[in-house]
């Protein structure tokens, strides 16, 4: 198997399991886009293997390293947004389990004025 069997594989693999996994909802359309980008490049890639060819004479770099760079250079980019999105959430997180906590304690002031104010039933007979 070439590599550009292999890319154009991927690509139609990536692009077929980010649609499948937008439709069950378990991938945010968010993170799909980027997924699509990557599945796009690689059917690019796949179906024109001369633009990997001309970088990697550009760059002056070995087939193989050439594509060896692009490849990491999509995972750093990846999961450098990944991360950030993250890193969002966690802070997001933090401030909606203070502003519960605020909240909790003011509703326990207020049915403890509220018990306080009600006074107690009467009796049963």
């Amino acid at each position: 198997m070439t590599a550009e069997t292999l890319m154009l594989a991927g690509g139609v693999t990536a692009f077929l399991l980010t649609v499948y996994w937008v439709r069950s909802r378990d991938l945010r359309e968010k993170y799909a886009l980027g997924w699509l980008a990557v599945a796009s490049l690689l059917l690019l890639l796949g179906i024109f293997p001369e633009l990997i060819m001309g970088f990697a004479e550009r760059a002056r770099l070995s087939y193989p390293a050439a594509v060896l760079f692009v490849a990491l250079t999509l995972i750093y980019l990846f999961s450098f947004t990944v991360s950030v999105s993250l890193s969002h959430l966690y802070r997001r997180t933090i401030r909606l389990t203070q502003e519960v906590a605020i909240l909790k304690q003011r509703l326990g002031r207020l049915e403890q004025q509220l018990a306080e104010r009600t006074p107690p039933p009467p009796p049963a007979p």
